[in-house]
């Protein structure tokens, strides 16, 4: 009987112990900054690198563009600088209202300097408010998962400023030094 009864304790804190080493701790963040996009002019962060039939245009089905805007704190193009985003978008759908976006939020003053945020999903134009996948993140946002919600608040020719907000989680081993200590 005490035979036993010493295994079953064995089990259980074997089982104890599997447990407490799967552990983690989760860190929440919400960030909200405003992303400045020039479509044409001596300040054009987007570019169209290939097309249909070689034409490139913006907004033509097919067409794949690189980005490299602008990220401020605040709405207006002076306040505070916090990095860029940069990445691919290709138009998805005949309309050319779609685009698959494939971005970096790359953090370069603040807080967060030095640290990566990974977007991904598709970017309907058509819609007030755009929701995309957060699938990663560097230094201080590994493990980050979540999303973020895209919207664009002005438009003034080829100017465009989107309102970002990032909705991130990350699940943290206990034992992993230097992530989420913010």
């Amino acid at each position: 009987m005490a035979k036993g009864s010493a295994i079953a304790s064995l089990q259980i804190l074997s089982l104890l112990l599997l447990a407490s080493l799967g552990q983690s701790k989760t860190v929440f963040t919400n960030l909200t900054f405003y992303d400045h996009e020039f479509q044409s002019g001596d300040c054009q962060t987007v570019f169209p690198v290939a097309g249909l039939n070689g034409t490139g245009e913006l907004y033509q089905f097919g067409t794949v563009v690189v980005i490299d805007n602008i990220l401020t704190r605040g709405f207006s193009i002076k306040s505070a600088l916090l990095g860029r985003s940069q990445g691919i978008a290709a138009v998805t759908s005949p309309d050319g209202n779609n685009s698959e976006l494939l971005l970096t939020f790359l953090f370069t003053n603040g807080t967060y300097s030095g640290s990566t945020v990974e977007i991904k999903g598709i970017f309907i134009g058509s819609l007030d408010v755009n929701e995309l996948a957060i699938v990663g993140g560097t230094k201080q946002f590994r493990y980050a998962t979540g999303y973020t919600t895209l919207q664009v608040v002005s438009q003034v020719g080829d100017y465009l400023i989107v309102k970002v907000n990032l909705y991130i989680r990350q699940d943290i081993p206990d034992d992993y030094p230097g992530v989420g200590n913010h």
